[in-house]
């Protein structure tokens, strides 16, 4: 991968108000969530629903956060989908042909592979850096389209290096950061709902405090794939 793989830059305007709630983790203050929802939850409170959504949408935040992916491409095109979404930025890039299978080979305009192209770098594969500038991107769905490789040649591999989450945190993780507050405010520490001190009986009402509205909240925006 080339050198600048360290490259990090914060994207867009963002108010000192969100740049304090991104630096502390929180999707919303207590003073928003009760205007928005009428719920005044602790910070505390706050920061452990942020967290447990962060777990459950397999997500480090939804602030804007660096990620780095290394993604096999069709054969036959050059295009991928990053995992987290949406994104802000591409920071660095690079791309390198390997071998796969006959049936899949495909041929350019004037009869070059990729394994024409392996001749050329020799064994093994090595990564080659792609100007980000010729990479085009939507950031809602995460689709990268890339520019084509060495003799017009379609890349195998891609690492990539990029920016993505939220700016301004959508109203539904909001609501979901006040249900779950509210659940944990309610049910304690546990998600118990019986406890009998004489021969020790404790009753939960569920596995987690995620509930089903608060997994409906949520659903758009679960990774199932980004490891």
């Amino acid at each position: 991968m080339p050198s600048p793989l360290s490259e990090f830059t914060t994207p867009g305007d963002v108010t000192a108000r969100q740049l304090l709630d991104a630096e502390s983790g929180l999707y919303a203050p207590p003073w928003e969530l009760q205007q928005m929802f009428g719920l005044a939850p602790d910070v505390t409170t706050i920061r452990y629903a942020c967290e447990a959504i962060n777990a459950w949408c397999n997500r480090v935040t939804f602030w804007p956060h660096e990620y780095e992916e290394r993604l096999d491409l069709p054969g036959d095109r050059n295009q991928a989908v990053l995992h987290i979404t949406p994104i802000q930025k591409l920071l660095v890039c690079a791309g390198r042909y390997a071998y796969g299978r006959r049936d899949r080979r495909t041929l350019n305009q004037v009869n070059y592979d990729y394994l024409a192209a392996l001749a050329v770098f020799g064994s093994p594969p090595r990564f080659t850096e792609i100007d980000v500038n010729q990479i085009e991107f939507y950031a809602p769905t995460g689709e990268v389209w890339f520019p084509t490789g060495f003799f017009l040649v379609n890349y195998s591999q891609i690492q990539i290096k990029y920016i993505a989450g939220f700016t301004d945190i959508p109203g539904r993780i909001k609501a979901a950061v006040a249900a779950l507050s509210n659940t944990i405010g309610a049910k304690g520490v546990g998600d118990r709902v019986r406890y009998t001190a004489g021969s020790v009986s404790r009753s939960f009402a569920t596995a987690s405090f995620i509930t089903d509205d608060v997994k409906q909240l949520l659903e758009p925006y679960v990774v199932r794939t980004y490891s």
